[in-house]
């Protein structure tokens, strides 16, 4: 799978393609689609495409070396952002996709990127309202996969965006919490580390999963791909809200972003988050939203503290203001979380050598010593093999 990253050059002829020019939305084209009548793409239809299905998958990059595995790029950290599209919330989409580049750099570029040592891998959903499709046959609920290059902006451009509110009090998230907490494979997790998620709205979420509702999303054998990756539940008896995001915050540092202050919503979420992974966005706006999912990695990670995030911050541009206000509001989270998990410090490191892409950990250096000359022995020496000094 190489060692692609998302560049600026790249980013630059994704947005120029996706806006022609700068003359359009970025999502315009896919809005277009959808109106004639062509749905979703594939690649953001939650169902997912028929090879793929509806599970989001985070793996591993490797290329081939000799007879073993070369990690190309590092274990794949997986950061998913599920955006409320409805009534004021209609260009989040949008501005994620003009800040993607900006995110990617925060997380991998400058002096202390929060995520230096990962293959970063980003995901994006977008949400509305199951009357968006009742009333008007639109999509309510887009998913990405998880992408590591400038197929990270392309498919924020395949998305649609809800739109209308219907003002019924309500929108609906759950579908996409469901998503990451049961249709998610992530390698992060299987070295007991947790991958990233941020929730974003200004609304209440319905607080159960209606099953009808949830096969439309995904499609008719959603339990069976929940089954399939470990997680048994059926038609009777599937998980209510809460339990979704508490089963969801058992394998991602998942946070809540609340863009307005309505009482009634604040009241809602901090009690489905936990007031430690409830976040209050600067100016009440989603303007930060980059800002402040890097700060809570990079504290979350232990690699930023509450002074050095200000200094990170000044650093991608904000003014003084901007990066107070941003490290204020994320002040509250528990702090270096991700460094208390035992294989922390233990992370297989791009170059290391595996012998199957499916082993956890890669092999010593005396190891594959033997193994080469056992090979040379019986096959004859194999071009391309790994050397070590």
């Amino acid at each position: 799978m190489g060692l692609r990253t998302l560049t600026r050059d790249a980013y630059t002829n994704v947005k120029s393609s996706a806006t022609l020019g700068g003359t359009k939305s970025a999502t315009h084209a896919a809005e277009e689609r959808v109106h004639r009548g062509e749905g979703l793409d594939p690649l953001v239809d939650p169902k997912g495409p028929p090879h793929l299905g509806p599970v989001r998958m985070s793996l591993p990059r490797y290329e081939k070396v000799g007879n073993l595995w070369r990690l190309t790029v590092g274990i794949p950290m997986a950061v998913e952002k599920l955006l409320d599209t409805t009534g004021s919330m209609d260009n989040n989409v949008n501005l994620a996709f003009e800040n993607c580049q900006k995110e990617y750099d925060l997380y991998r570029a400058g002096a202390v990127p929060v995520l230096h040592r990962y293959d970063v891998q980003m995901a994006t959903g977008a949400f509305g309202d199951v009357e968006d499709f009742t009333r008007l046959g639109l999509p309510f609920y887009c998913r990405s996969q998880f992408e590591m290059d400038e197929k990270i902006a392309v498919q924020m451009s395949l998305m649609v965006a809800a739109k209308k509110g219907w003002g019924n009090g309500k929108e609906d998230p759950q579908f996409g919490l469901f998503g990451a907490a049961y249709l998610t494979q992530a390698r992060i997790n299987a070295y007991g580390l947790k991958s990233y998620h941020f929730t974003v709205s200004d609304e209440p979420v319905v607080p159960v999963i209606n099953y009808d509702w949830l096969k439309h999303v995904f499609g008719d054998d959603v339990l069976t791909h929940c089954a399939r990756i470990g997680y048994q539940m059926s038609a009777n008896k599937l998980p209510d809200t809460a339990q979704v995001v508490k089963d969801l915050q058992t394998r991602a540092h998942a946070f809540f972003l609340l863009v307005d202050n309505s009482h009634y919503v604040i009241e809602q979420w901090k009690a489905l988050y936990g007031s430690d992974h409830f976040v209050f966005l600067p100016n009440g706006t989603t303007e930060y939203i980059h800002f402040v999912n890097a700060c809570i990695i990079g504290l979350t990670e232990g690699v930023l503290d509450l002074q050095t995030a200000r200094e990170f911050l000044l650093e991608h541009k904000l003014s003084r203001p901007e990066a107070d206000s941003v490290v204020r509001a994320v002040a509250h989270i528990p702090l270096g979380a991700q460094a208390q998990y035992p294989n922390f410090d233990n992370l297989p490191k791009a170059g290391d050598l595996f012998r199957e892409k499916t082993d956890l950990w890669p092999v010593e250096p005396s190891e594959v010593e033997n193994s080469e000359a056992t090979d040379e022995t019986a096959d004859g020496e194999k071009p391309g093999g790994p050397v070590w000094l």
